[in-house]
This record gives structure tokens, sequence and C-alpha cells, in this order.
């Protein structure tokens, strides 16, 4: 008897230590941005403005460009050597509504790219119209492993259009 759990509790540490899974939350409540990782992880996510300083004041300027950077990207189910990662942006108003979208940015990636390249991505949205000054929105981008429907980062934050 004690032989069979030994030999069950190795099988199941063997399981459990040969899976490459991550799963987690952290917000940064200077920025107010939150991450949530389930299969996929990065080292850092960042919420930068357009000289890649990081947003603190939960503003963005109307007319500039403001990012989501995800460093240290690991965890993707690779094919053929290659990771086959997707990116979407959106953006919604105070009711909910969403009023940006870009589905998949890296749609044309259909060969996949080598796990380095995919390993720091970017999205970026340029703050115009529809936004408006005065208004708060929530911008929200999603990093997906292609080769895994369970496996994704998703990094939301609460921002104000000012001028």
């Amino acid at each position: 008897m004690k032989k069979t759990l030994f030999i069950s509790f190795i099988l199941i540490t063997l399981v459990f230590t040969g899976c490459n899974f991550s799963v987690g939350t952290k917000a940064d409540l200077t920025s107010g941005l939150s991450s949530s990782w389930n299969g996929l992880d990065a080292e850092t996510i960042y919420f930068v403005d357009q000289e890649d300083q990081s947003i603190t004041n939960k503003q963005v300027n109307w007319n500039t460009e403001c990012s989501f950077v995800f460093e240290g990207i690991s965890n993707y189910t690779l094919k053929d050597g290659n990771a086959f990662p997707g990116i979407t942006l959106t953006v919604t108003d105070p009711s909910g509504a969403e009023i940006v979208a870009f589905d998949d940015m890296l749609a044309n990636y259909t060969e996949g790219v080598s796990t380095t390249d995919a390993s720091v991505l970017r999205a970026s949205l340029t703050v115009g119209d529809p936004m408006k000054v005065g208004e708060t929105y929530t911008v929200t981008a999603r990093v997906f492993d292609k080769q895994n429907a369970e496996a994704e980062i998703v990094s939301k934050v609460t921002v104000t259009v000012v001028e």
C-alpha cells in the first residue's frame, strides 16, 4: 500500500512539474494597470506613452500614442519551433460600449515567429476619434496563443483623455 501511494505521488509530481503552466493576476495601483494570465506568462507589462515612459497619472493626451508593452512572454505552444501569438486591443466607454476594436493585430504572421520575437509584444493606440477629451475609457489588450485557445494575458487600464 505504501509503495502504491509513493508511486502515485511520484507520477503526480512528474506530471505537474513537467507542465509549463501559469495562472495569476497583478495590479499596479499607481497606474491603474491590471493584468491576468492563464497559460501564458510575462515577466513585465507596462502601459506607456509615445516616449516609452510609464503612464502613472491615468491620463492620456489627445492625438498621441499609448501602448501596452509585454516583455518576457513565455509558455507558447510551439508548432515547428515557432510561436503563433495574437494580440487584440479594444477601447470601451463608461457604459461598456466598444468604440475601438482591433482584432488580431498579428494576423499576417501565418507562419509563426521565433520565440524570441514572440517574447516581446506591443499593442499601440492613437488617442483620437471616436474618443473625446474629458471622457474616461477602459483600454484592454489581450495577448493570446493561436495554438492554445485557453492561453492568454489580458491587461486593462482606465484612462481619461486630456488635451
